[in-house]
C-alpha cells in the first residue's frame, strides 16, 4: 500500500472510530478473524501437503512398491505437484514453530537486581498483567516491552522487558515506573484488553510476512501473495487503533504514578534523548586528540545525567518536541497530543518538568551493581569502536598534515582553495566558517560542494537562508539531493514544521528509488539498452588499450567495445565488451573461464562483460554495426 492509499484510509477510519466507535471496533474484529482464517489455510495446506506425503510412503510400504510404479508412471505431473508441495509444508512449518531470537541485552535476574524486580512485580500486580519472564539491560536512551513465543508464532509466549540503563541514569524511579508501566500497558490492556491484543497482532502478522517471503513453489507463492495483501492491509486498517492504544498506555502510568509524573517522563525522554545525543557527539569529538577511545563512558553519563540541564537547552528541546506534529509514520502521537490526555496536564506543557530529587532509577533499582553494569556496557562499547576510532584517528593526523600544508602555499587555485575550507570546517569547528565560505561561493557560484558546506553551516546556526543553498548544490550536482534533503528534513524536524520535513523526505525517497534503479541498470546486462561508440580518449582509452594488450588471447576471435545508454540515467559513463569465441573454445565451454580472465584485470571504467554466442549470439551483431566498437 502506497504512502497516499494508507494517508487516506487512516484519516477516514480515524472519523468513523470517533463517529462509530462500536462499528470500526466489530470490523477490526472480524478483520483479525479472516486473518485466522488465513493461518487457518496456511496450516491446513501445510497438513494436508504432510498427510500426502507421508501417506504415499505408507502406501509404497503396504503395496509392495506398486503404489511406488503408479508414482513414476505420473512422471512429470508428480514432479509439479510434489515439489511445489514439499516447499510449502518445510517453509510453512518452519514459519509456525522455528524459535524466534530473544532480544539483545544483559539480563538481570532478581537475585542481582531485588528493587528492581520488585518494582516490577508491584506493577504487575496493580495493572493486572502477565508476566515479565526476563528483564534485559541496554545502552539506548529507551525501553520496551517484547513478546516472542516459544516456537515460532504459537506456543506460550515470553515477555521480555528492555531498559535502557542510559535512560534509567536520566530519570527518578517514579519517572522511570511510568515509562515501564507504559510499555508494559500495551500487554496489561488495562483499559482495552480489545486494543492490547490487537497491538500484538500488530506485530504478529510482520512476523508471518516476513517468513511468508521464503515460501516456494506455486501453493507457496499463491498463499505469500495473500498474505502479502492482508498483512499490510491490516496494518494500515489498525492503525487508528494501534494509536488509540498508546493513550491507553499512558494511562496505565497514570494509574500507577499519578498524572504529574507521568507527565514529567514524558519530558523528561524527550530530554535526555537529545541531550545523550549531545554527548555521545563530545565523547566522538576526542577522536581529533586521542588514539583510543575512552573507557568511563558510562560513569560519564551518569554524571552527566545527574546535574542539571542547561536552561537554553532544556528549553530549546522541550519546544522542539512540543512542536513536532503527529505523523502517519509512527503510531505514536505527538507529546503535545499525549500530555494533553493527561489529567490535568495540557496547561503546563510548556513547563519543565520537575527537577529531579534523591537517586537516579538506575541507583535505586540497580544498587551496588550498578557500577559493574556501567563497567560492562561502556567496555563493550570501548571495544567495539577502538578499531574504526583508531582508523579516524590517523585519518585526521593526515588531514591536519595537508592543511598546514596548504596554508603555506603563497597561492591556491579554486579547487585547493575550497579543500582548504573543507579540512577547515572539519578539523576547527569552533571556528564559525560561514564568511570565508560566502566569499567563495560569491568568486565560485558554480561550486555544488562549496555551497552545500555553507548550507550545512548556517542551519547548523539555525539559519534558514542555508535552505536555498541548499536548493542551489542540488540544481548543480543531482547526487547533492539525498544529503541535502537529509539535513533540510533534520532543520525543519526539529523545529516542529512536519510539511516542509515531509516535502524534503519525499524529495529523498524519489532520488533514493532512482538511483536503485540506476543502480540495477548498471550492475545487469539488458541487450534491449542502446549501444553506441564508446567515445573513450585521453589517459581511459590508452589504459584501456593497454589491458587489451596484455590479454591472454587463447580463445579469443574478437571483441567489441561500446558503451550503453541507461534508460534511468543516459549521462552514466558505462560500457559492454562483447567477446566473440574461437570454435574450440565454444566446443570446450570456456566462456566462463575467459570472462573471468577478464574479470580480474583492473579496468578503468564501469565495464560489463559477456561473450557473444547463445542467448548473446544477436547481441553480438548488434555489437559488431558500432562504429569504431571493435577492440580486439
Amino acid at each position: 500500500m502506497d504512502a497516499e492509499r494508507f494517508a487516506q484510509m487512516v484519516g477516514r477510519l480515524e472519523r468513523e472510530s470517533a463517529e462509530h466507535p462500536r462499528s470500526y471496533a466489530i470490523k477490526v474484529a472480524a478483520l483479525a478473524l479472516l486473518g485466522f482464517g488465513i493461518l487457518a489455510l496456511v496450516l491446513g495446506a501445510a497438513g494436508l501437503g504432510l498427510v500426502l506425503l507421508v501417506g504415499i510412503a505408507i502406501a509404497t510400504l503396504l503395496t509392495g512398491g506398486k503404489a511406488l510404479l503408479l508414482l513414476f508412471k505420473l512422471g512429470k505431473l508428480l514432479w509439479l505437484l510434489a515439489i511445489p508441495l514439499w516447499f510449502l509444508v518445510k517453509h510453512s512449518l518452519r514459519a509456525m514453530f522455528v524459535r524466534l531470537p530473544p532480544p539483545d541485552g544483559l539480563e538481570l535476574t532478581a537475585a542481582q537486581a531485588p528493587a528492581l524486580f520488585a518494582a516490577v512485580q508491584d506493577m504487575r500486580q496493580r495493572l493486572r498483567g502477565p508476566r515479565v519472564h526476563h528483564v534485559l539491560l541496554i545502552d539506548q536512551i529507551n525501553a520496551a516491552v517484547v513478546q516472542r513465543p516459544l516456537f515460532g508464532l504459537v506456543g506460550f509466549p515470553r515477555n521480555y522487558l528492555l531498559l535502557g540503563l542510559p535512560l534509567l541514569d536520566s530519570m527518578s524511579p517514579e519517572e522511570a515506573m511510568a515509562v515501564v508501566a507504559h510499555e508494559y500497558g500495551h500487554l496489561a490492556g488495562s483499559h482495552s484488553r480489545f486494543g492490547a491484543f490487537i497491538y500484538r497482532l500488530r506485530l504478529s502478522w510482520g512476523t508471518i510476512q516476513h517468513h511468508a517471503e521464503q515460501w516456494q513453489g506455486f501453493i507457496g507463492r499463491g498463499l505469500q501473495r495473500l498474505i502479502g495483501w492482508y498483512a499490510p492491509y491490516f496494518n494500515a486498517y489498525t492503525f487508528v487503533l494501534a494509536r488509540a492504544n498508546e493513550y491507553q498506555a499512558d494511562r496505565a502510568s497514570v494509574d500507577l504514578v499519578g498524572a504529574q509524573a507521568a507527565a514529567d517522563a514524558l519530558k523528561r525522554v524527550n530530554l535526555a534523548s537529545p541531550r545523550y545525543d549531545s554527548f555521545l557527539n563530545q565523547t566522538l569529538e576526542r577522536i581529533r586528540d586521542q588514539p583510543q577511545p575512552p573507557r568511563d563512558l558510562m560513569a560519564r553519563w551518569a554524571n552527566e545525567a545527574g546535574t542539571e540541564l542547561a536552561a537554553d537547552n532544556a528549553q530549546r528541546w522541550l519546544s522542539q518536541a512540543l512542536a513536532r506534529e503527529t505523523s502517519l509514520a509512527d503510531t505514536h502521537p505527538a507529546l503535545a497530543a499525549r500530555l494533553s490526555a493527561l489529567p490535568g496536564q495540557a496547561e503546563t506543557m510548556n513547563t519543565q518538568p520537575r527537577p529531579r530529587q534523591g537517586p537516579s532509577a538506575a541507583e535505586a533499582w540497580l544498587g551496588a551493581l550498578l557500577p559493574t553494569l556501567h563497567d560492562h556496557f561502556q567496555t563493550a562499547w570501548a571495544e567495539r569502536v577502538t578499531q574504526p576510532w583508531r582508523e579516524r584517528h590517523g585519518e585526521i593526523q593526515q588531514q591536519r598534515s595537508r592543511l598546514v600544508a596548504l596554508r603555506s602555499q603563497a597561492e591556491r587555485n579554486p579547487d585547493e582553495e575550497l579543500e582548504r575550507l573543507q579540512l577547515q570546517v572539519q578539523l576547527e569547528p569552533g571556528t564559525d566558517w560561514r564568511d570565508a565560505l560566502a566569499a567563495y561561493n560569491a568568486d565560485h557560484p558554480d561550486r555544488a560542494g562549496a555551497l552545500y558546506l555553507e548550507g550545512v553551516l548556517r542551519l547548523d546556526k539555525d539559519d534558514e537562508g542555508g535552505v536555498a543553498l541548499l536548493e542551489r548544490a542540488m540544481a548543480l550536482d543531482a547526487d547533492a539531493t539525498k544529503p541535502a534533503c537529509e539535513r533540510a528534513y533534520s532543520h525543519f524536524k526539529q523545529r516542529g514544521d512536519d510539511t516542509r520535513a515531509e516535502d524534503f523526505a519525499e524529495r529523498w525517497r524519489q532520488r533514493d528509488a532512482f538511483e536503485n534503479q540506476r543502480q540495477q541498470d548498471a550492475n545487469r546486462l539488458n541487450t534491449r539498452h542502446v549501444v553506441k561508440p564508446h567515445g573513450l580518449g585521453g589517459d581511459a582509452w590508452a589504459a584501456v588499450q593497454q589491458l587489451l594488450s596484455r590479454v591472454d588471447h587463447d580463445g579469443i576471435d574478437s571483441a567489441y567495445l561500446v558503451r550503453r545508454e541507461l534508460p534511468s540515467d543516459p549521462n552514466i559513463e558505462t560500457y559492454v565488451l562483447g567477446v566473440k569465441l574461437t570454435w574450440w573454445a565454444r566446443q570446450r565451454n570456456r566462456q566462463q573461464a575467459i570472462v573471468d580472465r577478464l574479470a580480474q584485470l583492473e579496468w578503468p571504467i564501469h565495464l560489463m562483460l559477456c561473450t557473444l554466442d547463445g542467448d548473446h549470439a544477436d547481441y553480438g551483431a548488434t555489437l559488431q554495426q558500432v562504429v569504431g566498437a571493435k577492440v580486439i
